[in-house]
């Protein structure tokens, strides 16, 4: 396995250096202020997962009650 690849976005080494270099970006109030207000969370956030596998989550299943008079 590449070990770049460990990173999210990254396949190149030659990016490694680079995504490694932007933790010392500092940004300000006012940098972080005009992003949000550029794009707000909202637009960006969604859902974890698409709307397709969402239909069949725990949440969508079809399972009868539990027998009280079954034991596990």
């Amino acid at each position: 396995m590449d070990p770049s690849s460990l990173f999210v976005g990254t396949t190149k080494v030659k990016n490694l250096d680079s995504n490694i270099a932007s933790v010392g970006v500092k940004l300000t109030k006012e940098d972080l202020k005009e992003i949000s207000d550029a794009l707000p969370l909202e637009d960006v956030a969604g859902p974890r997962i698409s709307e397709r596998f969402y239909q069949v989550t725990w949440k969508f299943a079809n399972t009868p009650p539990k027998d009280p008079k079954i034991s596990t």
